[in-house]
């Protein structure tokens, strides 16, 4: 089964801000995966690609044309590997107009999503709910500490090394899942790490 992520999901995933992605829906610069009509309710979903196209082009320093969007979501959401004038070379992109190259380092972007995958796959297996344990409030596995009561910590800014004082029954991939959480619906600056280009003239 396809994997698909609400906005908040996958605006947590690629740490960006959820009103960026509304934002890119509302001038059609990019077309989710999935589309559900619920009365007059159009709900989006959106796939692993989406969510890399969404964290790249978010990054990019200066503006795409519409064609590029979508050649561009050609490439990181179906996994084509030339679209236009972009191609894929390894875990990089590379951009051709003319006679100039400008290549597009994205391995530290692919492995941002790939490490908020994890921990999000990890939280959706580890987090359970029943009447019986604090009225149904979602909690972590085998504990009685609550999802929310965590991530809300990290909303607040307390330091990690805190948090797990307060909270040994906790590891490592539950307090990356909270922090996932913790961006829901958030909106976290932006990631100091930017798009590295080089440039080259003269293509053959």
């Amino acid at each position: 089964m396809l994997e698909a992520f609400s906005v908040n999901e996958a605006a947590a995933i690629a740490e960006v801000p959820p009103d960026t992605i509304r934002t890119a829906l509302e001038k059609k610069s990019m077309a989710p995966s999935f589309k559900r009509k619920t009365g007059n309710a159009v709900r989006y979903r959106f796939s692993v690609g989406d969510v890399l196209f969404v964290k790249v082009l978010v990054e990019f320093p200066f503006p795409l044309s519409k064609e590029d969007k979508q050649s561009l979501a050609k490439i990181l959401s179906r996994g084509d590997r030339k679209a236009a004038r972009w191609s894929r070379k390894g875990s990089d992109l590379v951009y051709r107009s003319g006679d100039m190259q400008v290549s597009v380092e994205c391995k530290s972007f692919r492995q941002t999503v790939a490490r908020n995958l994890a921990a999000y796959r990890w939280g959706r297996r580890r987090i359970v709910s029943s009447p019986e344990i604090l009225g149904g409030e979602p909690i972590f596995r085998g504990t009685r500490v609550p999802l929310q009561l965590v991530a809300s910590l990290y909303r607040k800014g307390v330091p990690e090394s805190e948090i797990a004082e307060d909270f040994p029954a906790l590891g490592d991939r539950d307090f990356a899942y909270a922090r996932l959480v913790a961006r829901f619906g958030e909106k976290p600056g932006r990631p100091r790490k930017r798009l590295a280009f080089k440039r080259e003239h003269g293509v053959a």
